[in-house]
Order: structure tokens, then C-alpha cells, then sequence
């Protein structure tokens, strides 16, 4: 019965200790705080260099630099769509944050 499990879905099972192991991976080498890091600088970036212009504007650069950023392997389990969600959650702490110095949902 395992066996069979195993032989109808190999590839189900692949993939989820793929994604486990690049999870791992990630966290030991803390490549989403590098990536998370980056995304700031490039937020502070777009800010000053386009100033008062529509924020999507400066949010479609960030995502764009971010994405460009990325290691290739990186890129095939990260679709933009997806950093564009991260990167939309990293601005809305960093918001809190500078508020008044804490993340307390406050903003």
C-alpha cells in the first residue's frame, strides 16, 4: 500500500521535499533577508528618484529590480506575482515600523 502511494505519486512527493529543501536552504543561508534588504534599498531608491510620482510607478520599480536581482535558480519557484506580494507585506512593516518604532499594526 506505502509503495504503491509512493509509485502513483513520486512526483507530488519530489517536489514537496524539493520546495522543503529549498525552504531550508533559505533560511540557513538567509538569502530572503538579503533579498528583503535589497528591497528596502530599492524602495528608498524609487522614492527619491521619483519623488511625488504615483506610487505605482515606484512600486512596479521595485518589483522589477527585486525580481532582476534574484538568482536564476530562485526565479523558477518565485514567480513576480508572488514577489510582488512579499514585497507589497516588506513595505507595509516597514511602514508600521516608522510610525513609531514598532510593528503593532498601528499604521
Amino acid at each position: 500500500m506505502f509503495l504503491e502511494f509512493l509509485s502513483q505519486n513520486w512526483l507530488l512527493l519530489l517536489v514537496l521535499i524539493g520546495g522543503t529543501a529549498i525552504i531550508i536552504y533559505l533560511t540557513i543561508t538567509k538569502q530572503w533577508l538579503k533579498a528583503r534588504e535589497f528591497a528596502y534599498q530599492a524602495m528608498l531608491l524609487a522614492e527619491r528618484t521619483f519623488g511625488d510620482q504615483d506610487g505605482r510607478i515606484k512600486f512596479d520599480f521595485v518589483v522589477r529590480i527585486v525580481y532582476k536581482y534574484l538568482p536564476a535558480w530562485l526565479k523558477t519557484f518565485i514567480t513576480e506575482e508572488k514577489l510582488q506580494q512579499l514585497i507589497q507585506q516588506w513595505y507595509d512593516l516597514a511602514k508600521d515600523f516608522l510610525d513609531d518604532g514598532q510593528v503593532n499594526s498601528s499604521v
